[in-house]
């Protein structure tokens, strides 16, 4: 397990509700402890459900040709605010657009760091071969 790709992602998940709250597309009621619970919970969820739910609507997945996959990301978030008290989704169209937001800063974030999370798990895997040679 990874502990940088995963406090990447939580920051980015973190950044990206931020940014999606301030375009007004969803609401966490300027509390930064819901936010941060906000984004816990909804990088948990994209982890435990979203693979479930994926799977599922395969055949709508496939037959818009890749676009109902924003539906399934809208209806991630929409879970975390019936998880997290204090997170409110505003409406069908808003979620979706939140939903593309974050999964955009998502995509940005990761491309940008990606070199770092490579040069680190080097680094680090290294370190554990020369230890182990010791």
């Amino acid at each position: 397990m990874d502990w940088t790709r995963i406090a990447y992602g939580f920051a980015a998940n973190l950044l990206g509700i931020f940014v999606a709250s301030a375009l007004g597309l969803i609401e966490y009621g300027d509390s930064f402890i819901t936010l941060i619970f906000a984004a816990l919970a909804f990088g948990i969820i994209n982890v435990l459900i979203r693979p479930v739910i994926t799977v599922l609507s395969l055949p709508a997945i496939v037959l818009t040709f890749g676009l109902f996959i924003f539906v399934v990301n809208a209806f991630m978030l929409w879970l975390t605010g019936v998880v997290v008290p204090g997170f409110e989704t505003v409406g069908f169209w808003h979620t979706v657009g939140a939903a593309v937001v974050i999964g955009v800063i998502n995509l940005v974030l990761h491309a940008l760091l990606k070199d770092v999370t490579r040069d680190h798990l080097a680094k680090a895997r290294k370190g554990i071969r020369e230890g182990a040679r010791r």
